[in-house]
């Protein structure tokens, strides 16, 4: 095999990471056996959604790691691809991550849709070209194939072949991606999630999420490890935190977009679901969450961390940035749902909102994906310096 021999060797630096991998594993393990008694017992039985809400806090998740994966996969792709040199150092970490968290993303919608077997089955024996899902699908089944070879490509210093996998990785993840809020559309209350900035704002989350939780990964790895970010890595994080400031700059647009609709029905297809959003049970969502925790906080915390290098304030901004996102993502996908789908036609008997809560099984399945993520990090890290140990021999 190519590193899982030199996994256990003393001279690997970060040895001592597998018992925090073993702890991940458990408490992952925990959670995911939530989602196996509920695929047991009834989707039905355990979930707080219903006939009117029928997708809740799980696909969250979904949509919070596949867009992740997809701004993994755009960063590598600015060294791998584009050779951009102050990526370059990043791109073996990138691509493992952008591996490791589209596979979350599809054990989360695995264990929401219950049957997670027949999309297995049926889209390969029945394919249906004009299904949205299918397309999403396969995209993503295609992705997490091409940017396999690609990495072992990457660890056998193969990395014109690997060049080719990235360039087919980066179209396969990109065509998702832009898609996905036409996967939400599909839904009765289709205005809040087909704005005209859809596109625009999931590639804009996916890429700010994606440095945010890379600067993370590697202030965590050095930090664990007693290690000294090095100066190449170290420029890679500057030029990391201009890209945010940027992206954060096209947040604050997107929630002044928001405010607008809240205020004014000119602005937004669906004024109820903005109202709810803004004024209503989601406000505090919408501006502790999206707007403070998201752009506001990080902003001012990057600006401090030009001013003073201090590096713990740039993680600082990046962990409130991914607070804020998975909030941002939880607001968009519930928000729409909770309007009534005849709404306009005052109906008797029809409740001014939809309402839903999320449940044990719903929130331990979603910690357990999280979990996920965090052992395959933790496992990343020996095995990347494994992979080291190995060349350095060679």
């Amino acid at each position: 095999m190519i590193f899982f021999d030199d996994a256990a060797a003393p001279a690997v630096p970060d040895k001592h990471l597998l018992p925090l991998f073993f702890i991940f594993s458990f408490f992952a393990a925990v959670g995911l056996s939530f989602g196996l008694h509920a695929m047991i017992v009834g989707h039905d039985h355990v979930f707080g959604t219903s006939r009117e809400v029928p997708w809740g806090i799980l696909i969250t998740p979904y949509v919070y790691f596949a867009c992740l994966s997809t701004g993994l996969c755009i960063i590598s792709s600015l060294g791998q691809i584009f050779r951009m040199k102050t990526f370059v150092p990043l791109i073996n970490r990138t691509v493992f991550l952008a591996i490791i968290t589209m596979l979350a993303g599809l054990v989360t919608i695995g264990l929401e849709v219950e049957n997670p077997w027949r999309v297995l089955i049926y889209g390969i024996i029945s394919a249906n070209p004009l299904s949205n899902i299918w397309w999403k699908s396969a995209l993503y089944t295609m992705f997490v194939l091409l940017m396999i070879f690609n990495f072992l490509f990457l660890l056998t210093n193969k990395t014109r072949i690997a060049r080719r996998f990235a360039i087919g990785a980066l179209i396969a993840i990109t065509c998702g991606n832009l898609n996905m809020n036409s996967d939400m559309a599909l839904l009765g209350a289709r205005g809040f999630w087909a704005e005209n900035y859809m596109p625009l704002f999931f590639l804009i989350m996916s890429t700010l999420l994606a440095c945010c939780v890379l600067s993370l990964q590697i202030f965590l790895s050095n930090g664990l490890q007693n290690r000294t970010i090095d100066s190449k890595t170290g420029s890679s994080i500057t030029a990391i935190s201009r890209f945010v400031t940027l992206l954060l700059i096209g947040v604050l647009f997107f929630c002044f977009m928001k405010i607008l609709g809240g205020f004014s029905t000119e602005f937004t297809k669906n004024p109820l679901a903005m109202d709810l959003l803004i004024h209503g049970s989601f406000a505090i969502n919408f501006w502790l969450g999206e707007l403070f925790l998201t752009a506001l906080l990080p902003l001012f915390l990057i600006f401090l961390f030009w001013r003073k290098k201090l590096t713990i304030l740039f993680a600082f901004a990046c962990f409130s940035s991914t607070v804020g996102i998975f909030i941002t993502f939880y607001d968009l996908i519930i928000v729409g749902q909770l309007v009534p789908h005849y709404h306009e036609y005052n109906l008797f008997g029809y409740p001014e909102y939809y309402s839903y809560s999320p449940s044990l099984h719903e929130y331990m399945m979603t910690l357990g994906i999280f979990f996920f993520f965090f052992a395959c990090s933790v496992l990343g890290e020996v095995l990347l310096n494994s992979a080291h140990l190995r060349k350095s021999k060679g």
